[in-house]
């Protein structure tokens, strides 16, 4: 074929589809995430090492040599040999790791020995070492045909893992044996602790057994169909099940960003600021506002990290919003007589926004949108309306507030940790009724520092109320609770508290059968809804800011 045939020749190119598209654009997030590996594995190997010849005994046999008066014959022993159905393919520990390190990777291992009986202690060295992993790789069998300490292992990962109130990651049983549901089902059941539920999910090639948590993912791998120079990438973009979505891709390379630029960001803060910051502290009056700038500082250089990394732009901006929305059926929803909410309509609302009196087609008409009917909006976006109510809800609950006392930002506290009483908290009263009233602080933050002596705290009044309701609250019991606060005619109600030596209102920390929980001790009660009482017990159930506030 001559050079201008083949300059000629038509070249087929394959066109991305909606799925491939969307499917890179995770795994690029899960990429910028995904930091460490932690390998445990009873029998590893290393590539480019002669593998050890198998000890012999020399048994001694009765008759005539030739040589002396005994004769030997060499006698492996009774392990060298598989056994029927089990593998005798050890762990790679150099291909895994170099594969690791080549995707950006750290791959820690713990190597536990037959021989240790210490099993406590080598437990203990696989939970601390999985705190900190992103995939975590577990053989199967870590004692001679037996998975009994990986069992107890599983276990002890899931409670250290529910204790921290949940926690992303993959974790991948990495085994010679033959994978079956039995192995699967017992490796579910040791995972599946205080209602969290591993839901088995549909395989893939290479691995046929798949359950996904909330936030975590469990898979069985077998080492003679997935070789170890192999294994690593497979998991990493196994990794973007637990991403796959518009939020959840944005929050992996957020938290990617502010990884990659740790380092960067501890020199900000280096010794030559000690003089300084001990300097501040000692002629600022309370001292512990320079504490609490210090830390504001310190989020600062992590939202920089974010922002030079581009992450927003990249990962919620319209093009991005488009590619997702190239995945779904957008359901048409009458919204009023003269709007349709449908795929048009939320293009071109994503192409030319919203305003008071409605938005703008694509075709350069004018369609009115009644602010009544853009809840709608997330309905056409979701199979059913119970689904939107449901991801409103939490959309509601991440922005009111930076933590909630039941609900999932609560974070492992420090013992000594307590909340201060400031703008946006919301706290809950419940009378000898049983009747419950909700008190959200509208006291300007500036005031609720810097105390010392009694203060007024001035809260508006709330109800709880399916619907209207203004934001949504996550009660002790695990419910989500609608809270209405009638702004056009407040109920307003004020208490008086006292501060401690930190110049701020603290709450007091109890147990009850729920657990721990935070209590507001008010000393008086002024004019309003909540005159009634002389003193208040007040539960924290939510601290922040939330936008609506007048």
């Amino acid at each position: 074929m001559s050079s201008q045939e083949v300059l000629s020749e038509e070249v087929e190119v394959k066109t991305p589809t909606p799925q491939d598209a969307w499917a890179e654009h995770v795994r690029k997030a899960v990429r910028k995430f995904l930091k460490t590996a932690v390998v445990v594995d009873n029998d590893p190997g290393l590539s480019g090492v002669r593998d050890a010849q198998p000890q012999v005994a020399a048994v001694e046999q009765a008759g005539d040599s030739g040589m002396d008066d005994n004769s030997y014959v060499l006698e492996e022993p009774e392990n060298a040999l598989p056994v029927s159905g089990e593998s005798r393919k050890v762990l790679d520990i150099r291909k895994i790791s170099d594969t690791f390190s080549y995707h950006g990777m750290a791959c820690a291992f713990v190597l536990p020995e037959d021989s240790d009986e210490n099993e406590q202690a080598i437990k203990e060295r696989v939970v601390r070492a999985a705190k900190t992993a992103d995939i975590l790789v577990l053989d199967w069998q870590l004692r001679p045909r037996s998975s009994r300490l990986t069992l107890e292992l599983l276990r002890e990962i899931a409670e250290s893992d529910y204790s921290e109130n949940g926690r992303m990651r993959l974790i991948c049983i990495y085994t010679g044996e033959t994978l079956d549901d039995h192995i699967f089902n017992q490796t579910r059941d040791q995972l599946t602790v205080h209602g969290v539920v591993f839901e088995q999910a549909p395989g893939i090639e290479g691995f046929p057994y798949i359950a996904k948590s909330k936030s975590s993912l469990v898979v069985l791998a077998n080492k003679d169909e997935i070789d170890a120079e192999l294994l690593p990438v497979r998991l990493i973009d196994l990794f973007a099940e637990l991403a796959n979505g518009l939020i959840p891709a944005f929050a992996l390379a957020a938290v990617g960003a502010v990884r990659k630029n740790t380092h960067h960001m501890l020199t900000r803060f280096s010794g030559g600021l000690d003089s300084a910051y001990v300097a501040n502290r000692l002629i600022t009056d309370p001292p512990g506002d320079v504490a609490e700038l210090m830390r504001e500082l310190l989020i600062a250089e992590c939202d920089n990290a974010i922002g030079l990394d581009s992450v927003a732009d990249d990962y919620l901006e319209p093009d991005v919003i488009s590619m997702w929305l190239n995945l779904r059926e957008v359901r048409s929803i009458q919204a009023g007589e003269q709007l349709t909410i449908d795929r048009v309509s939320i293009n071109s609302m994503l192409a030319n926004g919203v305003t008071e009196s409605g938005f703008r087609l694509l075709d350069g008409n004018q369609k009115p949108f009644p602010e009544k009917h853009r809840h709608k909006v997330t309905q056409s976006l979701v199979r059913t309306d119970a689904e939107a109510y449901s991801s409103e809800n939490e959309f509601s609950r991440l922005a009111a507030f930076r933590r909630e006392a039941f609900g999932d930002s609560t974070a492992v506290l420090s013992d000594s940790w307590r909340p201060s009483l400031t703008t946006g908290t919301l706290l809950k009263q419940t009378g000898a009724d049983g009747f419950s009233k909700y008190f959200l602080c509208f006291t300007p933050a500036c005031d609720a520092i810097r105390i010392n002596k009694e203060r007024p705290f001035v809260f508006m009044e709330g109800r709880e109320s399916s619907k209207p309701y203004s934001l949504v609250v996550k009660g002790q019991d695990g419910r989500s609770v609608g809270l209405y606060f009638d702004k056009t005619y407040p109920q307003v109600a004020t208490f008086t508290f006292l501060s401690d030596d930190t110049q701020r209102v603290r709450a007091d920390k109890i147990e009850d059968g729920g657990g721990s929980t935070f209590i507001f001790r008010s000393v008086g009660a002024g004019a309003g809804a909540a005159s009634r009482t002389s003193t208040s017990a007040l539960r924290l159930m939510g601290s922040g800011v939330p936008c609506w506030i007048p």
